[in-house]
């Protein structure tokens, strides 16, 4: 039987849960669709998401359509929670996209809209809402060609615009006209069309037509787009048959080596940690031993043995307990204490796809601290397992203090950090105010070296580092020169490179530049990996401090398009949040904007947005990287002994 992973994605609020919910009933999975407002949702199954009406976590349910069986995976749409979005996107073979007919295309959509893009996904549009007052139809497929840049075909036709008993007929695929058109938004993508449009005097058949349409959604090129309802059901079942008819199902070859991902991690009430897979290749069976793939901080691999106690298969609205899964499906993995997201079952081969990051990591990072100082164990215990979940909620512990700091989206995110750790927990917080995560470049060159009983250097090692700036986005390269040194010392050296640049003069993070080792030395009675370790810092620092950073801060390109008459507003509004206007476009009574903006700024401009354009903007944005911030540039509290005065470092290491 085949298989299909289908996400669901959208804006918030455009009825993704909805539409989840009326799947599962029209498929037999549940007797009644649940209600987002009153908190009886399927997918949405936690008493946090019920409360506030929103998914926070991906959840997965599973239907049959025919011989087909569905995974289903609702996923948040809420910007906050959009590392659950990227984290199910490695898991899928095909995207319903989900467009509001009377909002249309919201910022949110554009950004998945490119994240499926860069995933290499298949997609099915349904635009929801056909119901309610102000829906759109043909207006808003053209916006959806144009802003989500996707070639969409119509599949059936909403009728009744903005009446709760509004309908949907069926395009008549026999029709000369539809065809016609058909035949030539194909042939924009295949000179195959062409051919059998010359070979059959205009008249290519319907088998050729519906078979190139199937393998052009596979190819990604084109997208069946469906109108209906998810509230009233209308237009549901074209939805479905269409997932049916035009998706490609999953591939894999269940008699190769296993190969899969891990895409999601859950804890049960009594710890027992659930991991979440997707598998690409082969089998997977209760009690077979597993490799688990990952690189570590500093890049080097990481293999992990594990043993699977367990193994839940989803069938309907329920895991059910199986003794083992083939390629292309997806299940819950027991006893696999190690596992983290992202890791990769089997040596790497098979199909698991290596994704480019969709979304940018948290720009934000807020302290937490427990009501109950005498807590600080057990809160830090909580967020290594909410961190465990989410590898972006990464934690920051400042040793004198006892504070813990945390990466964030925003402030949606954390008052459900805060509901989770009280329900789930038993822990009251208190979040300090977000500030923004700047990070440092190099301004110049430095080099420094330590020799072994010289200098007043205390440990049996002798380093030397050079430090070089290196092109925005190309990351840490770690360089050695040729040395005699044993490999463990090697290693001792290079991992913590790895973390003393997470600390740069400013306290934050030292990115996008060369680090060379130089002239290592030991002794071979004295020297211990201890001695590398505790002299890095004091070395590499103070190459870093000779060759200077820059703070820099986060910044989004933002994309706007604004009535005309309205320019100068937002203009006005821009320059006020720091933006830098690159390139202004007018068409019509329409202004295209094209700016560079603090990711700080850009959550409050994008609120002003609606009122200063009398609600008919449009606009997107995505990471742009990193720019310097006007002085006085922010620091950052350090964390742990200070390599910058060296007589508080020896001292704190001394100490311990």
């Amino acid at each position: 039987m085949a298989n299909l992973n289908l996400g669901i994605l959208a804006h918030v609020d455009a009825g993704k849960t909805t539409l989840t919910e009326r799947i599962l009933y029209q498929t037999g999975v549940i007797a009644a669709p649940g209600s987002v407002d009153k908190g009886t949702t399927q997918t949405d199954s936690r008493d946090l998401e019920r409360a506030r009406g929103i998914t926070i976590w991906s959840a997965v349910a599973s239907f049959r359509l025919g011989e087909l069986t569905v995974n289903l995976i609702d996923t948040p749409g809420h910007g906050d929670f959009i590392a659950e979005v990227a984290r199910a996107l490695d898991a899928l073979d095909a995207v319903v996209l989900v467009v509001s007919a009377v909002e249309g295309v919201q910022p949110q959509t554009r950004r998945l809209a490119r994240a499926i893009r860069a995933a290499g996904l298949p997609l099915i549009v349904f635009i929801n809402k056909i119901d309610r007052l102000g829906a759109r139809g043909e207006p808003l497929l053209d916006d959806i060609r144009e802003k989500l840049g996707l070639r969409v075909v119509a599949l059936n036709r909403p009728d009744g615009l903005g009446d709760r008993a509004a309908s949907v007929t069926p395009v008549d695929r026999t029709a000369p006209a539809w065809r016609a058109a058909l035949t030539d938004l194909l042939a924009e993508a295949s000179e195959r069309v062409i051919e059998e449009y010359e070979r059959t005097g205009g008249e290519p058949s319907a088998a050729f037509l519906d078979a190139e349409l199937r393998r052009q959604v596979a190819n990604r090129e084109v997208s069946p787009a469906f109108f209906g309802s998810a509230i009233t059901g209308a237009g549901v079942d074209a939805l479905l048959a269409g997932v049916e008819e035009w998706l490609p199902p999953a591939v894999g070859d269940a008699d190769a080596p296993a190969s899969g991902t891990v895409f999601k991690i859950a804890r049960r009430p009594g710890g027992e940690k659930v991991v979440y897979v997707r598998l690409f290749d082969g089998r997977l069976a209760v009690r077979q031993h597993v490799s688990l793939h990952r690189h570590s901080s500093w890049g080097e691999p990481e293999e992990i043995d594990e043993r699977i106690t367990a193994i839940d298969r989803f069938s309907g609205g329920a895991a059910i307990q199986t003794g083992e899964i083939a390629a292309g499906e997806i299940a819950a993995l027991h006893g696999l204490r190690e596992a983290r997201i992202g890791d990769r079952i089997g040596a790497g081969g098979g199909a698991a796809r290596e994704l480019p990051l969709a979304f940018p990591p948290p720009a934000l990072e807020s302290i937490v601290r427990p009501l109950d100082r005498s807590q600080i164990t057990r809160l830090r215990e909580a967020l290594e397992q909410l961190a465990e979940q989410d590898p972006l909620i990464s934690l920051r512990q400042r040793n004198e203090s006892g504070e813990i700091s945390v990466r964030l989206y925003g402030d949606v995110q954390k008052e459900v950090l805060t509901d989770t750790l009280s329900r789930d927990y038993g822990l009251g917080v208190w979040f300090g105010p977000s500030r923004t995560i700047c990070v440092e470049r190099l301004v110049g060159s430095g080099e420094a070296l330590e020799v072994i009983f010289e200098g007043g250097n205390p440990y049996y090692a002798t380093l030397g580092f050079r430090v070089e700036p290196a092109a925005p986005g190309s990351g840490i390269r770690y360089e050695r020169q040729l040395g005699s040194l044993p490999l463990a010392f090697y290693r001792a050296t290079e991992e913590t490179v790895y973390d003393a640049l997470q600390q740069g003069l400013a306290g934050w993070e030292v990115i996008d530049c060369v680090v060379t080792l130089f002239q290592p030395g030991f002794n071979s009675i004295l020297s211990t990996a201890g001695d590398f370790r505790k002299l890095v810092p004091l070395v590499l620092l103070e190459a870093i401090r000779q060759a200077g950073t820059v703070v820099c801060e986060p910044i989004d390109a933002l994309e706007l398009e604004v009535p005309e008459d309205t320019y100068g507003t937002i203009c006005g509004a821009l320059i006020q949040a720091r933006a830098t206007i690159e390139d202004t476009r007018v068409d019509g009574a329409t202004c295209h904007l094209t700016v560079t903006i603090p990711t700080v700024e850009l959550r409050g401009i994008e609120q002003q947005l609606p009122g200063l354009t009398r609600g008919e903007g449009g606009w997107s944005s995505h990471f742009a990287g990193y720019r310097p911030v006007p002085a006085p540039a922010p620091t950052r509290p350090r964390v742990g002994p200070n390599p910058l005065n060296r007589a508080h470092y020896l001292a704190e290491v001394a100490r311990g």
